[in-house]
């Protein structure tokens, strides 16, 4: 991964939906309920026009206050003070969380070092090249009840995400939730998604021309299914790539429809970890090649 890392900030808790705006190397960031904030709360009148500011480094992120009011950085108030990744700040009734850019190591059961020193293996090259290439633009959906290591991810990304969950059933399923996270050319989550997650069931891709909000109705859509049967609602983890891959084969076409929408392809990893690219109208076709057997004594994740 090249260029300095960057600070991540998002509003947590506001009025308004949930926000992230990011701070270059060198950066300030200052927030407030006017114009003359950079990230602006319009709706929370006990905010200062400007009421505090975050100076990010390269190093070490801090925040001034710059309010009557006050500025509290994890429950304590500061007048200036380092926020460390993680770290929270309440600014009027407003609630904003910090993060650093790629911060928190891979899970020790990854098998993965952290260290900067990890690189794909050719089968993921492969994968992320063919993902790389796909002409329409590349959003992937991914299952936080799979490990926490995936929430952990997407806060310490620059990328745009969002909970396919709303309202307060969605806050309370938080840590369980599917996520649509958008990756535009160049994304550097990209390569740590499939680095780690690459055939561990973390979630699919798919690529869509439709802005990101658009995508994300056309998701929440098929998050829940009627069954026939019982007459129940209930939850539909299309985003399981071993769910996707044998269920949509056996779909007819006015159901492939209602699922596809305007998304192009679903491309999620075959039973062998080969990429796999779905399509409402084609056959599944293998887009890269299974990769080697495993040694004896070892399984692949189907």
């Amino acid at each position: 991964m090249s260029g300095g890392r960057r600070a991540i900030v998002e509003v947590r808790w506001a009025k308004v939906p949930v926000r992230k705006v990011v701070i270059e190397p060198g950066g300030t960031l200052r927030i407030g309920r006017t114009e003359r904030a950079d990230l602006v709360v319009p709706d929370d009148r006990s905010m200062s026009a400007v009421h505090c500011e975050l100076r990010w480094d390269g190093a070490t992120c801090r925040v001034t206050d710059r309010s009557r009011e006050g500025t509290l950085l994890n429950g304590e108030p500061v007048q200036e003070g380092e926020v460390k990744n993680g770290g929270w700040i309440r600014a009027g009734g407003t609630v904003i969380s910090v993060y650093i850019e790629g911060t928190t190591p891979p899970r020790a059961e990854s098998g993965l070092k952290g260290d900067g020193t990890d690189r794909l293996s050719p089968a993921q090259q492969e994968v992320l090249a063919a993902l790389q290439a796909e002409p329409a633009p590349l959003f992937a959906v991914l299952d936080a009840a799979r490990t926490l290591r995936v929430i952990e991810v997407l806060r310490e990304s620059v990328e745009e995400y969002r909970s396919l969950y709303e309202g307060i059933k969605g806050e309370a399923l938080a840590m369980q939730a599917p996520y649509l996270v958008r990756l535009p050319s160049g994304s550097r989550l990209l390569e740590q998604l499939v680095l780690e997650g690459w055939g561990k069931r973390w979630g699919i891709y798919l690529t869509c021309r439709r802005p990101f909000d658009e995508v994300r109705r056309q998701l929440r859509r098929i998050t829940m299914v009627h069954n026939d049967q019982t007459g129940e609602r209930m939850y539909f983890r299309f985003y399981d790539p071993r769910m996707l891959r044998l269920f949509l084969p056996t779909c007819g076409m006015r159901q492939k429809e209602q699922i596809f929408g305007e998304i192009e392809a679903f491309l999620v990893a075959g039973r062998d970890g080969e990429l796999l690219r779905l399509t409402a109208r084609e056959a599944p076709a293998a887009l890269t090649r299974a990769p080697a057997p495993a040694p004896a004594g070892l399984e692949l994740d189907a």
